[in-house]
């Protein structure tokens, strides 16, 4: 579950027509290789657990209806990518504030190495610390966090799918990552047990 796509041998795009057209088989492996990026990218947006769980499902569905909507000439990923970021987009509105980012962590943890990852209740506190961290970035820094430095697309990809310049993501970057090492740094230095007793 968290492989990437590139790990995949299937390329989803291959995968579209015979969606199209209504072949099971092609409609089963367009769903088991797209769901995982989907889901991480719901999970990345909305920084919340449940939410994910919900919507990633109903961006599948949506995204299915919509393949025939798909220009070829455009690439494939940063078309997706920009139909899942408008769902998340409007299912933050209609929450009227963002939530705690404690979904967020499996992504974090996915992609990067967490100190002791056999003791849960360090492992715990670490991970308090993570989410009230990522909670601080606005919603803009996010995307851009998720999209460049957890999902990797490159700057000109996240930039079509932000509908921003490449400038305006990197710059975007740059606050996100700056407010990230200004609040982990110095928790995480104190140690896994004083960052956890912190409430910032």
């Amino acid at each position: 579950m968290s492989k990437k796509n590139t790990s995949l041998a299937v390329d989803p795009a291959d995968l579209i027509e015979g969606v199209i057209q209504g072949k099971a088989e092609a409609q089963d492996s367009w769903f088991r290789t797209e769901y995982p990026a989907v889901y991480r990218l719901c999970l990345g947006f909305l920084a919340n657990h449940a939410a994910a769980d919900d919507l990633a499902q109903d961006a599948m569905l949506h995204l299915m209806d919509r393949l025939d909507r798909w220009d070829a000439a455009r690439p494939y990923q940063a078309w997706r990518t920009t139909v899942v970021l408008n769902l998340c987009r409007d299912q933050l509105r209609k929450q009227g504030r963002r939530q705690r980012a404690e979904g967020h962590l499996r992504l974090v943890e996915q992609q990067t190495q967490l100190p002791n990852p056999h003791d849960s209740a360090a492992g715990k506190e670490i991970r308090d610390v993570i989410t009230r961290a990522l909670s601080q970035l606005s919603p803009r820094e996010r995307e851009a966090f998720v999209l460049r430095d957890l999902e990797q697309q490159a700057t000109d990809v996240v930039a079509a799918a932000m509908e921003v310049t490449p400038a305006t993501v990197r710059s975007l970057l740059t606050l996100a990552r700056r407010r990230l090492r200004g609040i982990l740094a110095p928790a995480l230095a104190m140690g896994p047990r004083a960052a956890g007793g912190s409430d910032g």
